[in-house]
Protein backbone atom coordinates (compact mmCIF):
# COMPACT_ATOMS: atom_id res chain seq x y z
CA UNK A 1 0.00 0.00 0.00
CA UNK A 2 1.90 3.05 -1.22
CA UNK A 3 1.43 6.13 0.95
CA UNK A 4 -0.13 9.11 -0.73
CA UNK A 5 -0.74 11.68 2.00
CA UNK A 6 -3.14 14.46 1.18
CA UNK A 7 -5.18 16.90 3.24
CA UNK A 8 -9.00 16.91 3.16
CA UNK A 9 -10.48 19.44 5.57
CA UNK A 10 -9.67 18.15 9.06
CA UNK A 11 -8.79 14.63 7.85
CA UNK A 12 -5.47 13.63 6.29
CA UNK A 13 -5.62 10.75 3.82
CA UNK A 14 -2.66 8.43 4.35
CA UNK A 15 -3.33 5.96 1.55
CA UNK A 16 -5.86 4.41 -0.77
CA UNK A 17 -5.82 0.82 -1.90
CA UNK A 18 -8.05 -1.61 -3.75
CA UNK A 19 -9.38 -4.64 -1.82
CA UNK A 20 -10.43 -7.55 -4.02
CA UNK A 21 -12.54 -10.55 -2.98
CA UNK A 22 -10.31 -13.25 -1.50
CA UNK A 23 -10.29 -15.93 -2.71
CA UNK A 24 -11.27 -14.45 -6.09
CA UNK A 25 -14.99 -14.35 -6.79
CA UNK A 26 -16.59 -16.50 -9.51
CA UNK A 27 -15.96 -15.56 -13.13
CA UNK A 28 -17.46 -12.56 -14.93
CA UNK A 29 -21.13 -12.09 -14.20
CA UNK A 30 -23.75 -9.40 -14.71
CA UNK A 31 -26.62 -9.01 -12.25
CA UNK A 32 -29.54 -7.05 -13.76
CA UNK A 33 -31.37 -4.71 -11.40
CA UNK A 34 -34.87 -5.81 -10.44
CA UNK A 35 -37.88 -3.51 -10.13
CA UNK A 36 -37.20 -3.35 -6.38
CA UNK A 37 -33.69 -2.06 -7.14
CA UNK A 38 -34.91 0.44 -9.71
CA UNK A 39 -37.07 2.20 -7.13
CA UNK A 40 -33.81 3.56 -5.69
CA UNK A 41 -32.12 4.42 -8.98
CA UNK A 42 -30.97 8.03 -8.78
CA UNK A 43 -31.06 8.13 -4.97
CA UNK A 44 -28.09 9.53 -3.07
CA UNK A 45 -25.91 6.68 -1.79
CA UNK A 46 -26.48 5.35 1.72
CA UNK A 47 -23.63 6.45 3.99
CA UNK A 48 -23.02 5.10 7.48
CA UNK A 49 -20.43 5.88 10.13
CA UNK A 50 -19.37 3.35 12.78
CA UNK A 51 -17.53 4.89 15.72
CA UNK A 52 -15.39 2.42 17.71
CA UNK A 53 -14.24 3.71 21.08
CA UNK A 54 -10.70 3.29 22.43
CA UNK A 55 -11.19 4.04 26.14
CA UNK A 56 -7.70 2.81 27.04
CA UNK A 57 -6.11 5.24 24.58
CA UNK A 58 -4.03 2.53 22.90
CA UNK A 59 -4.60 3.38 19.24
CA UNK A 60 -1.84 5.25 17.45
CA UNK A 61 -1.25 5.51 13.73
CA UNK A 62 1.95 3.40 13.42
CA UNK A 63 0.51 0.61 15.56
CA UNK A 64 -2.78 0.65 13.69
CA UNK A 65 -1.11 0.49 10.28
CA UNK A 66 1.15 -2.37 11.38
CA UNK A 67 -1.28 -4.54 13.34
CA UNK A 68 -4.96 -3.59 12.91
CA UNK A 69 -5.12 -2.56 9.27
CA UNK A 70 -3.97 -5.94 7.79
CA UNK A 71 -6.73 -7.84 9.65
CA UNK A 72 -9.29 -5.21 8.72
CA UNK A 73 -8.30 -5.42 5.06
CA UNK A 74 -8.13 -9.23 4.98
CA UNK A 75 -11.51 -9.67 6.67
CA UNK A 76 -13.06 -7.22 4.21
CA UNK A 77 -11.60 -9.23 1.32
CA UNK A 78 -13.00 -12.47 2.79
CA UNK A 79 -16.48 -10.93 3.16
CA UNK A 80 -16.34 -9.59 -0.41
CA UNK A 81 -15.81 -13.14 -1.66
CA UNK A 82 -19.37 -13.88 -0.56
CA UNK A 83 -20.77 -10.45 -1.46
CA UNK A 84 -18.79 -9.94 -4.65
CA UNK A 85 -21.38 -7.63 -6.32
CA UNK A 86 -20.15 -4.94 -3.91
CA UNK A 87 -16.87 -4.97 -5.82
CA UNK A 88 -18.69 -4.58 -9.14
CA UNK A 89 -19.67 -1.54 -11.18
CA UNK A 90 -22.93 0.08 -12.26
CA UNK A 91 -23.43 2.38 -15.26
CA UNK A 92 -23.73 6.03 -14.37
CA UNK A 93 -26.71 6.43 -16.70
CA UNK A 94 -29.56 4.15 -17.70
CA UNK A 95 -28.68 2.15 -20.82
CA UNK A 96 -30.85 2.88 -23.87
CA UNK A 97 -32.20 -0.66 -23.82
CA UNK A 98 -32.74 -3.10 -20.96
CA UNK A 99 -32.05 -2.68 -17.27
CA UNK A 100 -28.77 -1.50 -15.74
CA UNK A 101 -26.56 -4.34 -14.53
CA UNK A 102 -24.06 -4.73 -11.75
CA UNK A 103 -21.11 -5.91 -13.81
CA UNK A 104 -18.70 -8.18 -11.94
CA UNK A 105 -15.37 -9.02 -13.55
CA UNK A 106 -12.05 -10.58 -12.66
CA UNK A 107 -9.95 -8.14 -10.67
CA UNK A 108 -12.90 -6.22 -9.24
CA UNK A 109 -12.20 -4.41 -6.00
CA UNK A 110 -13.51 -2.01 -3.37
CA UNK A 111 -11.58 1.17 -2.68
CA UNK A 112 -10.34 1.44 0.91
CA UNK A 113 -9.21 4.86 2.13
CA UNK A 114 -7.07 5.11 5.27
CA UNK A 115 -6.96 8.47 7.00
CA UNK A 116 -6.03 10.13 10.28
CA UNK A 117 -8.07 12.81 12.02
CA UNK A 118 -6.59 16.12 13.05
CA UNK A 119 -5.39 16.84 16.56
CA UNK A 120 -8.31 19.18 17.18
CA UNK A 121 -10.96 16.58 16.28
CA UNK A 122 -12.88 15.38 19.33
CA UNK A 123 -13.85 11.75 18.71
CA UNK A 124 -16.41 11.57 21.51
CA UNK A 125 -17.97 14.83 20.42
CA UNK A 126 -18.38 13.58 16.84
CA UNK A 127 -19.85 10.30 18.15
CA UNK A 128 -22.27 12.02 20.50
CA UNK A 129 -26.05 12.44 20.44
CA UNK A 130 -26.10 16.25 20.53
CA UNK A 131 -26.44 18.31 17.34
CA UNK A 132 -23.25 18.26 15.27
CA UNK A 133 -22.63 20.08 12.02
CA UNK A 134 -22.84 17.56 9.19
CA UNK A 135 -19.92 19.35 7.52
CA UNK A 136 -17.71 17.84 10.25
CA UNK A 137 -18.86 14.31 9.41
CA UNK A 138 -18.57 14.42 5.62
CA UNK A 139 -14.74 14.04 5.51
CA UNK A 140 -15.15 10.68 7.27
CA UNK A 141 -17.17 9.30 4.32
CA UNK A 142 -15.68 7.80 1.15
CA UNK A 143 -16.93 8.79 -2.33
CA UNK A 144 -17.99 6.41 -5.10
CA UNK A 145 -15.57 6.94 -7.97
CA UNK A 146 -16.48 6.86 -11.66
CA UNK A 147 -14.59 4.89 -14.29
CA UNK A 148 -15.41 5.67 -17.92
CA UNK A 149 -19.19 5.70 -17.68
CA UNK A 150 -19.41 3.28 -14.75
CA UNK A 151 -19.41 3.88 -11.00
CA UNK A 152 -18.25 1.97 -7.96
CA UNK A 153 -21.13 0.67 -5.87
CA UNK A 154 -19.35 0.42 -2.50
CA UNK A 155 -16.45 2.14 -0.76
CA UNK A 156 -14.91 2.10 2.73
CA UNK A 157 -12.91 4.64 4.71
CA UNK A 158 -11.00 4.04 7.94
CA UNK A 159 -10.21 7.16 9.97
CA UNK A 160 -7.95 6.84 13.00
CA UNK A 161 -8.41 9.21 15.92
CA UNK A 162 -5.15 8.72 17.81
CA UNK A 163 -5.64 7.65 21.44
CA UNK A 164 -9.41 8.02 21.05
CA UNK A 165 -10.97 5.62 18.55
CA UNK A 166 -11.59 4.55 14.98
CA UNK A 167 -14.33 5.53 12.56
CA UNK A 168 -15.38 3.25 9.71
CA UNK A 169 -17.31 5.04 6.96
CA UNK A 170 -19.12 3.20 4.19
CA UNK A 171 -20.86 4.42 1.07
CA UNK A 172 -23.31 2.12 -0.75
CA UNK A 173 -25.21 2.61 -4.00
CA UNK A 174 -28.81 2.12 -2.89
CA UNK A 175 -29.81 0.33 -6.10
CA UNK A 176 -27.54 -2.59 -5.15
CA UNK A 177 -28.89 -3.54 -1.73
CA UNK A 178 -31.32 -2.51 0.99
CA UNK A 179 -30.66 -2.25 4.71
CA UNK A 180 -31.25 -5.95 5.30
CA UNK A 181 -28.66 -6.97 2.71
CA UNK A 182 -26.20 -4.37 3.98
CA UNK A 183 -26.60 -5.60 7.57
CA UNK A 184 -26.01 -9.17 6.33
CA UNK A 185 -22.75 -8.04 4.74
CA UNK A 186 -21.62 -6.10 7.83
CA UNK A 187 -22.43 -9.09 10.05
CA UNK A 188 -20.39 -11.39 7.79
CA UNK A 189 -17.46 -8.98 7.69
CA UNK A 190 -17.52 -8.60 11.48
CA UNK A 191 -17.48 -12.37 12.01
CA UNK A 192 -14.48 -12.75 9.69
CA UNK A 193 -12.78 -9.96 11.63
CA UNK A 194 -13.45 -11.65 14.98
CA UNK A 195 -12.41 -15.13 13.86
CA UNK A 196 -9.77 -14.22 11.30
CA UNK A 197 -10.21 -14.79 7.55
CA UNK A 198 -8.33 -18.12 7.70
CA UNK A 199 -11.18 -19.58 9.76
CA UNK A 200 -13.72 -18.97 7.02
CA UNK A 201 -15.07 -22.51 7.34
CA UNK A 202 -16.08 -21.78 10.95
CA UNK A 203 -18.25 -18.77 10.09
CA UNK A 204 -21.84 -19.26 11.21
CA UNK A 205 -23.47 -16.58 9.02
CA UNK A 206 -25.47 -17.90 6.06
CA UNK A 207 -24.12 -16.89 2.64
CA UNK A 208 -26.17 -14.41 0.62
CA UNK A 209 -28.48 -15.45 -2.20
CA UNK A 210 -27.43 -13.43 -5.25
CA UNK A 211 -29.80 -14.97 -7.83
CA UNK A 212 -32.02 -12.17 -9.15
CA UNK A 213 -34.46 -14.86 -10.25
CA UNK A 214 -35.66 -14.99 -6.64
CA UNK A 215 -37.71 -11.85 -7.38
CA UNK A 216 -40.77 -12.67 -9.45
CA UNK A 217 -41.90 -10.00 -11.90
CA UNK A 218 -44.25 -11.61 -14.44
CA UNK A 219 -41.85 -11.37 -17.36
CA UNK A 220 -40.33 -8.08 -16.23
CA UNK A 221 -43.59 -6.10 -16.35
CA UNK A 222 -42.80 -3.83 -13.40
CA UNK A 223 -39.15 -3.50 -14.28
CA UNK A 224 -39.98 -2.30 -17.79
CA UNK A 225 -42.57 0.11 -16.43
CA UNK A 226 -40.07 1.54 -13.95
CA UNK A 227 -37.48 1.95 -16.70
CA UNK A 228 -40.01 3.84 -18.84
CA UNK A 229 -40.80 6.13 -15.92
CA UNK A 230 -37.13 6.79 -15.19
CA UNK A 231 -36.39 7.59 -18.83
CA UNK A 232 -39.43 9.84 -19.16
CA UNK A 233 -38.55 11.73 -15.97
CA UNK A 234 -34.94 12.14 -17.09
CA UNK A 235 -36.06 13.42 -20.50
CA UNK A 236 -38.33 15.94 -18.75
CA UNK A 237 -35.44 17.18 -16.61
CA UNK A 238 -37.12 16.10 -13.38
CA UNK A 239 -34.89 16.99 -10.41
CA UNK A 240 -37.38 16.65 -7.55
CA UNK A 241 -35.29 14.10 -5.66
CA UNK A 242 -32.99 17.00 -4.87
CA UNK A 243 -35.78 18.74 -2.93
CA UNK A 244 -34.88 16.55 0.07
CA UNK A 245 -31.22 17.56 0.03
CA UNK A 246 -30.57 19.79 3.02
CA UNK A 247 -26.85 19.95 2.29
CA UNK A 248 -27.61 22.53 -0.41
CA UNK A 249 -30.58 24.20 1.32
CA UNK A 250 -29.48 24.88 4.88
CA UNK A 251 -28.44 28.54 4.90
CA UNK A 252 -27.08 28.29 8.45
CA UNK A 253 -25.71 24.78 8.09
CA UNK A 254 -27.24 21.37 8.75
CA UNK A 255 -27.00 19.48 12.02
CA UNK A 256 -27.40 15.80 12.85
CA UNK A 257 -28.60 14.73 16.30
CA UNK A 258 -29.84 11.55 17.95
CA UNK A 259 -32.97 11.35 20.08
CA UNK A 260 -33.47 8.29 22.25
CA UNK A 261 -36.92 6.83 22.76
CA UNK A 262 -36.47 4.57 25.77
CA UNK A 263 -38.78 1.61 26.32
CA UNK A 264 -40.50 3.53 29.13
CA UNK A 265 -41.01 6.62 26.96
CA UNK A 266 -42.42 4.50 24.13
CA UNK A 267 -44.90 2.83 26.51
CA UNK A 268 -46.08 6.19 27.82
CA UNK A 269 -46.46 7.65 24.33
CA UNK A 270 -48.25 4.51 23.19
CA UNK A 271 -50.72 4.89 26.03
CA UNK A 272 -51.28 8.50 25.01
CA UNK A 273 -51.99 7.42 21.42
CA UNK A 274 -54.74 5.11 22.70
CA UNK A 275 -56.25 7.81 24.92
CA UNK A 276 -56.21 10.51 22.22
CA UNK A 277 -57.06 8.49 19.08
CA UNK A 278 -58.94 5.36 18.07
CA UNK A 279 -55.72 3.45 17.35
CA UNK A 280 -55.03 0.38 19.49
CA UNK A 281 -51.83 -1.59 20.04
CA UNK A 282 -49.62 0.97 18.32
CA UNK A 283 -46.13 -0.47 17.76
CA UNK A 284 -42.98 1.17 19.22
CA UNK A 285 -41.84 1.81 15.63
CA UNK A 286 -45.02 3.76 14.82
CA UNK A 287 -44.84 5.64 18.13
CA UNK A 288 -41.23 6.77 17.62
CA UNK A 289 -41.73 7.64 13.96
CA UNK A 290 -44.95 9.51 14.68
CA UNK A 291 -43.38 11.59 17.43
CA UNK A 292 -40.38 12.46 15.24
CA UNK A 293 -42.65 13.28 12.28
CA UNK A 294 -44.72 15.62 14.45
CA UNK A 295 -41.52 17.20 15.78
CA UNK A 296 -40.24 17.94 12.28
CA UNK A 297 -43.62 19.37 11.26
CA UNK A 298 -43.42 21.62 14.33
CA UNK A 299 -39.84 22.63 13.52
CA UNK A 300 -40.89 23.65 10.03
CA UNK A 301 -43.64 25.84 11.49
CA UNK A 302 -46.30 23.32 10.50
CA UNK A 303 -49.55 24.96 11.56
CA UNK A 304 -52.40 24.47 9.12
CA UNK A 305 -53.29 27.58 7.15
CA UNK A 306 -56.09 26.32 4.96
CA UNK A 307 -58.19 23.41 3.80
CA UNK A 308 -56.48 20.71 1.81
CA UNK A 309 -52.96 21.13 3.15
CA UNK A 310 -51.41 17.96 4.46
CA UNK A 311 -48.36 16.51 6.14
CA UNK A 312 -46.75 13.46 4.48
CA UNK A 313 -44.73 10.57 5.83
CA UNK A 314 -43.16 7.66 4.00
CA UNK A 315 -41.68 4.38 5.16
CA UNK A 316 -40.65 1.08 3.64
CA UNK A 317 -41.80 -2.42 4.46
CA UNK A 318 -39.94 -5.65 3.91
CA UNK A 319 -41.41 -7.57 0.99
CA UNK A 320 -39.42 -10.81 1.22
CA UNK A 321 -42.11 -12.68 3.17
CA UNK A 322 -44.91 -10.78 1.40
CA UNK A 323 -43.86 -11.60 -2.17
CA UNK A 324 -45.51 -14.46 -4.05
CA UNK A 325 -43.62 -16.72 -3.89
CA UNK A 326 -41.72 -15.42 -0.83
CA UNK A 327 -38.14 -14.24 -1.39
CA UNK A 328 -35.60 -16.05 0.84
CA UNK A 329 -34.39 -14.03 3.82
CA UNK A 330 -30.78 -14.35 2.65
CA UNK A 331 -31.48 -12.61 -0.70
CA UNK A 332 -29.00 -9.79 -1.32
CA UNK A 333 -30.60 -6.91 -3.15
CA UNK A 334 -33.50 -4.54 -2.61
CA UNK A 335 -36.83 -6.01 -1.60
CA UNK A 336 -38.81 -3.16 -0.06
CA UNK A 337 -42.29 -1.80 -0.59
CA UNK A 338 -43.15 1.90 -0.30
CA UNK A 339 -45.86 3.15 2.04
CA UNK A 340 -47.22 6.67 2.24
CA UNK A 341 -49.15 8.27 5.12
CA UNK A 342 -50.99 11.57 4.75
CA UNK A 343 -52.65 13.64 7.45
CA UNK A 344 -54.72 16.65 6.50
CA UNK A 345 -53.96 19.69 8.61
CA UNK A 346 -56.66 21.40 10.60
CA UNK A 347 -56.95 25.18 10.70
CA UNK A 348 -54.60 26.58 13.32
CA UNK A 349 -53.58 23.20 14.73
CA UNK A 350 -50.23 21.40 14.65
CA UNK A 351 -49.82 17.75 13.85
CA UNK A 352 -49.55 15.99 17.21
CA UNK A 353 -47.39 12.98 18.06
CA UNK A 354 -50.47 10.89 18.83
CA UNK A 355 -52.25 11.69 15.56
CA UNK A 356 -49.08 11.06 13.54
CA UNK A 357 -48.34 7.76 15.30
CA UNK A 358 -51.93 6.56 14.87
CA UNK A 359 -51.85 7.35 11.15
CA UNK A 360 -48.62 5.40 10.67
CA UNK A 361 -49.94 2.47 12.70
CA UNK A 362 -53.11 2.24 10.62
CA UNK A 363 -50.99 1.99 7.48
CA UNK A 364 -48.86 -0.73 9.08
CA UNK A 365 -51.96 -2.66 10.18
CA UNK A 366 -53.24 -2.55 6.62
CA UNK A 367 -50.15 -4.41 5.41
CA UNK A 368 -51.54 -7.57 7.00
CA UNK A 369 -53.95 -7.79 4.06
CA UNK A 370 -52.50 -10.24 1.48
CA UNK A 371 -51.03 -8.41 -1.51
CA UNK A 372 -51.41 -4.95 0.07
CA UNK A 373 -47.67 -4.21 0.20
CA UNK A 374 -47.31 -4.47 -3.60
CA UNK A 375 -50.71 -3.16 -4.64
CA UNK A 376 -49.53 0.29 -5.68
CA UNK A 377 -46.10 -0.77 -6.92
CA UNK A 378 -46.65 0.49 -10.47
CA UNK A 379 -46.49 4.10 -9.28
CA UNK A 380 -43.49 3.85 -6.93
CA UNK A 381 -40.95 5.66 -9.14
CA UNK A 382 -43.16 8.73 -9.45
CA UNK A 383 -44.36 8.43 -5.85
CA UNK A 384 -40.80 8.93 -4.63
CA UNK A 385 -40.46 12.15 -6.62
CA UNK A 386 -43.86 13.41 -5.45
CA UNK A 387 -42.83 12.70 -1.85
CA UNK A 388 -39.57 14.58 -2.29
CA UNK A 389 -41.38 17.57 -3.76
CA UNK A 390 -43.73 17.55 -0.75
CA UNK A 391 -40.72 17.20 1.57
CA UNK A 392 -42.29 14.13 3.12
CA UNK A 393 -40.52 12.80 6.20
CA UNK A 394 -39.22 9.30 5.47
CA UNK A 395 -37.30 6.52 7.23
CA UNK A 396 -33.83 5.03 6.77
CA UNK A 397 -32.69 2.01 8.74
CA UNK A 398 -34.70 -0.01 11.23
CA UNK A 399 -34.28 -1.31 14.78
CA UNK A 400 -34.87 -4.78 13.33
CA UNK A 401 -31.57 -4.64 11.43
CA UNK A 402 -29.62 -4.87 14.69
CA UNK A 403 -26.81 -2.79 13.24
CA UNK A 404 -24.94 -2.31 16.51
CA UNK A 405 -24.76 -6.06 17.12
CA UNK A 406 -23.98 -6.78 13.45
CA UNK A 407 -20.95 -4.43 13.52
CA UNK A 408 -19.34 -5.99 16.59
CA UNK A 409 -15.82 -6.59 15.28
CA UNK A 410 -14.58 -8.09 18.56
CA UNK A 411 -11.39 -7.26 20.46
CA UNK A 412 -9.97 -3.85 21.39
CA UNK A 413 -10.10 -1.30 19.91
CA UNK A 414 -13.06 -2.73 18.05
CA UNK A 415 -15.89 -4.61 19.72
CA UNK A 416 -19.36 -3.12 19.50
CA UNK A 417 -19.49 0.39 18.02
CA UNK A 418 -20.07 3.28 20.39
CA UNK A 419 -22.31 4.95 17.80
CA UNK A 420 -23.72 4.22 14.35
CA UNK A 421 -24.88 7.13 12.21
CA UNK A 422 -26.68 7.17 8.86
CA UNK A 423 -25.01 10.38 7.75
CA UNK A 424 -26.74 10.44 4.36
CA UNK A 425 -30.11 11.37 5.89
CA UNK A 426 -29.20 15.03 5.38
CA UNK A 427 -29.74 14.37 1.66
CA UNK A 428 -32.87 12.18 1.82
CA UNK A 429 -35.20 13.77 4.37
CA UNK A 430 -35.20 10.56 6.40
CA UNK A 431 -35.21 9.63 10.05
CA UNK A 432 -32.28 7.33 10.89
CA UNK A 433 -33.56 4.46 13.03
CA UNK A 434 -31.55 1.92 15.00
CA UNK A 435 -31.93 -0.29 18.06
CA UNK A 436 -31.23 1.17 21.49
CA UNK A 437 -31.51 -1.59 24.10
CA UNK A 438 -35.24 -1.86 24.72
CA UNK A 439 -35.90 1.38 22.88
CA UNK A 440 -35.27 3.10 19.55
CA UNK A 441 -32.76 5.76 18.63
CA UNK A 442 -33.82 8.26 15.99
CA UNK A 443 -31.28 10.32 14.08
CA UNK A 444 -32.56 13.62 12.68
CA UNK A 445 -30.87 16.01 10.25
CA UNK A 446 -32.25 19.54 10.13
CA UNK A 447 -31.12 23.10 9.44
CA UNK A 448 -29.78 24.70 12.62
CA UNK A 449 -32.89 26.77 13.46
CA UNK A 450 -35.22 23.82 12.86
CA UNK A 451 -33.00 21.59 15.01
CA UNK A 452 -33.42 23.97 17.94
CA UNK A 453 -37.20 23.86 17.48
CA UNK A 454 -37.16 20.06 17.25
CA UNK A 455 -35.11 19.78 20.45
CA UNK A 456 -37.63 21.98 22.27
CA UNK A 457 -40.48 19.84 20.96
CA UNK A 458 -38.83 16.60 22.07
CA UNK A 459 -37.94 17.97 25.50
CA UNK A 460 -41.52 19.14 26.02
CA UNK A 461 -42.83 15.75 24.87
CA UNK A 462 -40.63 13.89 27.36
CA UNK A 463 -41.51 16.32 30.16
CA UNK A 464 -45.23 15.96 29.50
CA UNK A 465 -44.94 12.18 29.72
CA UNK A 466 -43.02 12.44 33.00
CA UNK A 467 -45.58 14.82 34.52
CA UNK A 468 -48.53 12.65 33.53
CA UNK A 469 -47.22 9.59 35.45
Amino acid sequence: MAPAPSSFQHVTVLSRCEVSPSPPAPGPRALPLTFFDLVFWGFPPVQRLFFYDDPAGLVDVPGFLAHDLPLFRDSLAAALHRFYPLAGKLPCELPPEGPPEVVCSDGDSVRLTVAVAGEDDDFRDLAGDHPRDTARLRPLLPPLFEHGGCRDVFAVQLTVFPRAGICVGTTLHHAVADGSGYAHFIRTWAVFHRLGPKKKNAIDVAPPLLDRGAVRDDGGRLREAFLRDHRALAAAGDTRLGDWDLSVQGAGGVQLATFRFTGELLRKLGGRVESETSARGCSPYAVACGAAWAGIAHARGGIGVGIGKEQQFGFVTGCKPRANPPVPASYFGNCLGLCRVRVEEQEGKELTASVASAAIWREIEGLAEPGRALRGARGWVRLVRDSAAARAVTVAGSPKLGMYAAADMGGAPWGRPRKVEIASVERTGALALAEDGGGIEVGVALPRAEMEAFQSFFSALVASCDSSC
